[in-house]
């Protein structure tokens, strides 16, 4: 009987173990997907030129990424979470200011599907944009791999620069930023040094 007893309290035991201490779900981003977050790195500053001359600097302040396949989970009692969801993002903030502006978040929410990706820039988010690459060409030189966001894939959320909202602006996979347009016309461009 006291076998048996044991016996039972065992697999309740590794049932229990199963339930709260393993994911039973993970997705995990390829090298390829994973691109759009390495391809930066904190600290980095990107330069910015408007058609009139004046210019800009946006700075990379943090970059976070979350791709295990470790199928044990650690905070299961912190956040009673059983999904393990890949992703990252690269948190940035203009050179005049202190605090992050902008964001891109980049989510494997499916291991059979693209990566999904929300964030914004000054006051204008998007929610789960799926992966739609677009051509732009800026001061002659042509970037293939562009997520273009505009007012048709987000919106203006926090009344930061009511005035003079950004309008759009397209995160490249290998260059990150490369360009975003106020409300009036104003566009600023990526620029080297």
């Amino acid at each position: 009987m006291k076998r048996l007893l044991n016996g039972v309290s065992l697999i309740l035991l590794l049932l229990f173990f199963f339930h709260s201490c393993v994911y039973h779900y993970i997705t995990h981003m390829n090298d390829e997907e994973l691109a759009w977050l390495t391809n930066r790195h904190e600290g980095e500053f990107m330069y910015f030129q408007s058609k009139d001359g004046a210019k800009d600097t946006v700075i990379i302040c943090q970059i976070d990424i979350s791709n295990s396949l470790n199928p044990f989970n650690m905070t299961y009692f912190n956040t009673s979470n059983t999904e393990y969801i890949a992703g990252g993002c690269i948190h940035y903030r203009f050179n005049r200011t202190t605090g992050c502006e902008g964001s891109l978040y980049v989510q494997k929410l499916h291991n059979n599907k693209p990566v999904s990706f929300s964030g914004g820039l000054l006051g204008r988010w998007s929610r789960e944009t799926p992966l739609k690459l677009t051509t732009l060409k800026i001061n002659n030189v042509t970037f293939n791999d562009i997520l273009f966001f505009d007012e048709n894939n987000t919106e203006q959320i926090t009344n930061h620069n009511q005035v003079n909202p950004i309008k759009s602006y397209a995160w490249s996979k290998k260059h990150g930023l490369v360009q975003y347009t106020f409300k009036d016309g104003t566009s600023f461009s990526r620029v080297s040094k």
